[in-house]
């Protein structure tokens, strides 16, 4: 008489099921308090647990929930305030604003405002200006200039003194010491808050329509 083979093998659903995690990671206050009956419940009678770690494991219940309700009361506080200073920022709409960068924009042919300043005196200084895809769009021999800030000066033309496309330029001044020495240079940018936008709470400007800024680079609001 012939057996047939018994097959051991589990359903693929019911294998996975073996294997997959319960619970959750973490306890919270509800944990707590089911593992303090728990342990009451399955005491011995004989050796009760004691007052005083009676007492220290409802105070430490006790402080757990505090925590986490100052927990939820600051993050209700810091979401009221980030609101408040969204708002706060819409009053930057249509306002010319400096901020840190090298970056500014072009609208209907019109620069947008810049400054660059010098640690110290350079032997030879070059301003040059970028397009958004990089390109070497004008340059400008500015000599020799002393120590402190300068204003940027572009009347929004390229080389061939044609004026440039709207959109965001960027500008790099090299400054060379009389030893050759490449100076570090700091940069301002100037212009027309015109876009807000708020992202995970996070809030970005967009000033002169094509140049974004966090609002950390602002470095002075120009009524």
């Amino acid at each position: 008489m012939s057996v047939s083979t018994v097959n051991t093998t589990l359903p693929l659903y019911e294998a996975e099921s073996l294997f997959k995690p319960v619970g959750k990671k973490e306890l919270d206050q509800y944990d707590f308090m089911n593992l303090l009956i728990t342990q009451l419940q399955y005491q011995d009678p004989m050796k009760p647990m004691d007052t005083y770690e009676m007492a220290s494991q409802l105070s430490q219940f006790s402080n757990m929930q505090s925590t986490l309700r100052m927990a939820d009361n600051m993050e209700k506080l810091l979401d009221y305030q980030t609101s408040q200073n969204n708002l706060q920022l819409l009053t930057l709409l249509d306002t010319q604003v400096e901020v840190v960068g090298n970056t500014m924009g072009v609208n209907d042919g019109a620069a947008g405002g810049g400054e660059f300043t010098l640690p110290e005196g350079a032997d030879t200084c070059v301003l040059e200006i970028y397009d958004a895809g990089g390109h070497l769009v004008k340059m400008l021999d500015k000599g020799a200039l002393s120590s402190g800030a300068y204003p940027l000066e572009w009347d929004g033309k390229d080389a061939r003194g044609e004026t440039v496309a709207d959109g965001a330029y960027t500008y790099w001044v090299k400054a060379y010491s009389a030893l050759g020495e490449q100076l570090t240079v700091d940069y301002r940018a100037r212009g027309k808050v015109t876009g807000i936008t708020f992202d995970k709470g996070a809030a970005q400007l967009k000033f002169d329509n094509y140049v974004g800024a966090d609002v950390g680079s602002v470095v002075s609001v120009l009524r």
